[in-house]
């Protein structure tokens, strides 16, 4: 396929930095949009442990309907649907979908990895969902049998453009595939849509009928997503058949905790009444055009124990307009827990108490299916901002760039491991190095360097997983304390980005000597600033190199310095720490780089007069000098 004019801006996204996802940095007073940032991709849950075991043998009988929310950890249910087709079921990639969970489609395979590994820009046939057979024997264009589904573009991944779209597609007796349905991309558009196609060729009435819905977009990695949710197929029905006698769950239920997603069992019950969260909710939402009524049962328990901590039940029923949505919430307990406990898992479950059942508008299928949900929060030995979802995924892309995650104890404690959800994407980074690094506080930024370890890069067996990167000692940590890495390589490490959960505020990234805020560029018109949490987790406990008295600081590093400046063309340093030298122009442009100079000097003469960048490092620093070349 030709490669479309976005497969071109992508290129020059990715190798140049020219177009900004994720964050631009500053140092000098200067902005260096071309120099570094941290640069996003779209990603998705896990789906590569589907396999066609419990494929269906018999044709699916009328009506075939699924708004998939009985899929679980990912699934298709293998009744209904062929497995295989490289889309994924998830209730976190979206905005405004109808039900709990959807489908997605993007340029990833079953098991997570792009279609294509050696070209970013390919271009082609991407994710199939394709229905089993289906059993329309003695059916005619009369019996008015139509197929219904909503579906979204975007959502929280990448957009399609204008040359990638989303196709139905049916098959006829003869075994052809049919397009009867194309939506291209390129539209900006928050809401689900709702189409509604007709079944009106006798080619399609036969006993092993099929429909299946096909992405069409770039092949190397997650991107150009869409998304559907609510699939119906029946007789009988009219072309202004779009309402659904339906009250449902929608939103993933929130944290049991006020500040995270997971935290240590023991740093919650230092202040249990601090950390736990005001409410706790979800949302609902009603299909039908006439308003109804509701109650739910909230309920807190232990997963582990199965002991039930709370249960609420709202006395008064509610009412809920017509294609409206509505928050429930409830207040959790603050738990009490025996000495011996070391780990929970809080389930909060949510259940709509609904008429659903009662005169359904899809004969055979109880909608209630649709009115439970829940969430976990774990009580552990870990920290975590995330719901355990990557939707984007974000890379540095200069070497010996840093980025930080921040936390904040209850108790002092030691930090024995950071676990990373490090995505493959466009490119093969297993085994390329990389420094996992602890520092301590100073005015609300990292500070001192207290620990770090040179480790490989690995990728986890499955999507949404993490890697663990053990310490070589317990570091000592009091009150807020950072977690990250060091980029090593010219390649930037992937790192999983939770969409949903918008803590970006505890984000920081340096490139030379200053730590900022990543929220410093939330209002720079040049940026496509993403919210989200980093999916780095630090690992408590284990016993630290040193009793736990303070953080200790670290000991100062000498100065470099570089003299003369300004110069007439030859640049000299005293120190033998520097390793590797790289020159950039006033824009941030790579010049020149050097490794392992022994000389201790630079001549420049042979670059124009002006104003140029000195980056100087080694594997555990790095320092920008400017320098005024003028001969």
């Amino acid at each position: 396929m030709r490669i479309s004019r976005k497969g071109e801006r992508r290129k020059l996204r990715v190798e140049r930095g020219s177009f900004i996802f994720f964050g631009v940095l500053m140092f000098f007073g200067i902005s260096f949009s071309s120099l570094a940032q941290l640069v996003g991709f779209p990603v998705g849950p896990d789906f590569s442990k589907n396999t066609p075991n419990n494929a269906r043998v018999e044709a699916v009988q009328l009506p075939f309907f699924d708004d998939f929310s009985l899929s679980s950890n990912g699934r298709l249910d293998p009744a209904l649907w062929q497995i295989g087709g490289g889309t994924y079921v998830s209730n976190t990639n979206t905005i405004n979908h109808p039900t709990r969970n959807v489908v997605t489609f993007d340029g990833t395979d079953v098991s997570g990895l792009p279609y294509v590994f050696n070209n970013q820009n390919a271009q082609g046939a991407t994710d199939t969902l394709t229905s089993q057979t289906i059993d329309l024997k003695g059916l005619v264009p009369a019996d008015s049998v139509y197929l219904s589904f909503y579906w979204q573009s975007r959502g929280l991944g990448e957009l399609p453009d204008v040359d990638d779209s989303l196709r139905v597609q049916f098959r006829d007796m003869k075994g052809n595939w049919q397009t009867v349905w194309k939506q291209k991309g390129g539209v900006q558009n928050a809401n689900f849509n709702y189409s509604f196609i007709a079944l009106r060729d006798l080619a399609y009435f036969y006993a092993d009928f099929q429909f299946r819905f096909q992405a069409f977009g770039r092949q190397s990695g997650r991107f150009d997503t869409w998304h559907i949710d609510y699939v119906y197929l029946n007789t009988k029905r009219k072309s202004a058949d779009r309402f659904v006698r339906d009250v449902a769950v929608r939103l993933p239920v929130s944290s049991f905790l006020k500040r995270y997603s997971a935290m240590p069992l023991k740093q919650y019950l230092a202040k249990p009444a601090a950390e736990t969260a005001d409410s706790v909710f979800t949302d609902i939402r009603n299909l039908f055009n006439v308003f109804n009524f509701t109650t739910f049962t909230y309920t807190l328990r232990d997963e582990i124990t199965r002991k039930t901590i709370q249960t609420f039940r709202q006395t008064n029923s509610e009412a809920i307009s017509s294609l409206s949505s509505q928050i429930k919430s409830a207040k959790p307990a603050l738990l009490t827990i025996a000495d011996s406990v070391k780990k929970m898992a809080l389930v909060s479950e949510f259940q709509l108490l609904t008429t659903d059942s009662t005169n359904s508008s899809i004969p055979g299928i109880d909608l209630r299916r649709n009115d439970s949900i829940s969430g976990k929060t774990v009580l552990d030995n870990y920290y975590a901002y995330d719901d355990g979802t990557a939707e984007y995924a974000v890379y540095l892309n200069r070497p010996l760039g840093r980025t930080a995650v921040r936390y904040v104890l209850n108790r002092p404690d030691s930090v024995s491991a950071v676990r990373m959800n490090i995505v493959p994407i466009l490119k093969n980074l297993a085994d390329q190095p990389l420094t996992i690094q602890v520092w301590s506080n100073l005015n609300g930024k990292p500070n001192a360097l207290l620990a770090q370890k040179s480790v490989r890069v690995q990728y986890a067996a499955n999507r949404n997983a993490f890697v663990e990167f053990p310490l070589d000692f317990g570091v000592a940590v009091r009150d807020t304390f950072y977690v990250g890495w060091l980029q090593i390589g010219q390649d930037g490490v992937a790192v999983g980005l939770d969409r949903n959960n918008r803590r970006e505020d505890q984000i920081f990234v340096n490139l030379g000597q200053e730590w900022i805020p990543y929220t410093n560029f939330r209002n720079d018109p040049n940026l496509t600033f993403f919210n989200g949490s980093l999916l780095v987790r630090p690992v408590m406990g284990g016993k630290p190199l040193a009793p736990i008295t303070a953080i200790e600081e670290k000991e100062k590093q000498p100065e470099w310095t570089v003299f003369p400046n300004p110069t007439d063309g030859i640049v000299r340093w005293e120190t033998d720490d520097i390793k590797q030298i790289e020159v950039l122009n006033s824009v941030g442009v790579s010049l020149r780089q050097i490794s392992n100079n022994t000389q201790k000097q630079l001549n420049l003469s042979e670059l124009p007069d002006g104003f140029y960048l000195l980056k100087l490092s080694n594997n555990k620093k790095m320092v920008v000098k400017k320098v005024l070349l003028r001969k």
